[in-house]
């Protein structure tokens, strides 16, 4: 068989755009790491610690720092509030604003961390090595629980399947009416 005979399958098809799809997704992560200079470019929001500034869902944008001297520390009633940062915590990746900053006995950045929605004294202290980035301002209400329900393995598993069984049935759909066309016109020769 030749090449565009082969290419002019259906399945060949759907999985040619399958493979442009998945690069064309890897090349906009990759490419938001490169141009916002952090791991983590888009992040979800996981808790109701910032509101009302972040909403529990919330989808965000986060920048690299590349000089932790460029981080604005204030309390959230300042004018201007200081930076919501992004940082690495024992289990996750945690969204709190920045309120003060101090020299580590290591001679490096200690940030106090706040959460607007955390009661008093609920400061964290944050090493500036555990720092990923800052909050650029930009955030998609809603569209991060669609990030927080896949954290879950079922959901994930789920979703996969459901993927799959569409594939199948987009496949299978052309040979079907095919089939139902076919046994039609065959019908209709004995009548």
């Amino acid at each position: 068989m030749k090449m565009p005979e082969v290419l002019k399958r259906g399945y060949v098809q759907t999985i040619i755009m399958i493979a442009v799809v998945i690069v064309a997704v890897l090349l906009f992560w990759y490419g938001l790491r490169f141009v916002l200079r952090t791991e983590y470019p888009i992040l979800a929001v996981a808790s109701e610690s910032m509101e009302p500034v972040l909403y529990k869902g919330d989808l965000i944008v986060i920048e690299g720092i590349q000089n932790v001297s460029d981080i604005y520390v204030a309390t959230k009633d300042a004018d201007p509030p200081g930076d919501i940062l992004v940082y690495q915590g024992p289990t996750q990746l945690i969204v709190h604003r920045a309120i003060d900053k101090r020299i580590g006995t290591d001679g490096k950045t200690v940030f106090i961390i706040h959460g607007d929605n955390n009661g008093e004294g609920a400061n964290e202290h944050v090493h500036e090595s555990k720092i990923i980035g800052k909050y650029t301002g930009f955030k998609v209400p809603w569209l991060g629980n669609i990030a927080l329900a896949f954290q879950e393995t079922e959901t994930k598993v789920a979703f996969i399947a459901l993927w799959i069984i569409i594939l199948i049935l987009i496949e299978a759909a052309p040979f079907v009416m095919e089939k139902l066309k076919g046994g039609k016109d065959e019908a209709s020769l004995y009548k």
